[in-house]
C-alpha cells in the first residue's frame, strides 16, 4: 500500500472546495512565478549600460521606475508600453486647402496645420 502526501489536495478537501480550489491555487502560484521571473528580467535590464538600453528603446529612468513598482505589478508591461510609444512614427503633417463654395481653390490661402 502506497501513501502519498499532497498538502494542497488535503487542504482543499478539508475546506470542502475540491478541484476548483486546486485550480485557483495553481493559478496563483503560476502568477507569482511569472511576476518573479519578469522582475528578475527587469533587474538584468538595470545592469545594462545606457547605450545598450538605448538600443532596446528604453532609458535608465524607465527601468529604475518600474523596479519601484510593488511586487504584484508586472514590471515588463510598462517597459513594453514605453518602448512602443517611442518607436511609433510621428503622425503625418496635416495640410488644409481652402476652397470657395463652388469648389475652386482660393489663391494664397493655403495653411499648414
Amino acid at each position: 500500500m502506497t501513501i502519498t502526501f499532497a498538502p494542497l489536495g488535503i487542504l482543499s478537501l478539508a475546506l470542502g472546495l475540491g478541484r476548483k480550489a486546486g485550480r485557483i491555487v495553481a493559478r496563483i502560484v503560476a502568477r507569482i512565478v511569472t511576476l518573479w521571473i519578469n522582475r528578475r528580467a527587469a533587474y538584468r535590464l538595470a545592469e545594462l549600460d545606457d547605450r545598450a538600453l538605448k538600443d532596446i528603446g528604453l532609458t535608465r529612468s524607465d527601468v529604475e521606475g518600474v523596479l519601484d513598482l510593488p511586487f504584484r505589478q508586472d514590471p515588463t508591461v510598462p517597459l513594453v508600453h514605453r518602448r512602443r510609444v517611442r518607436r511609433q512614427p510621428p503622425p503625418p503633417a496635416l495640410s488644409l486647402r481652402l476652397a470657395a463654395r463652388d469648389g475652386r481653390a482660393v489663391e494664397g490661402r493655403t495653411r499648414e496645420a
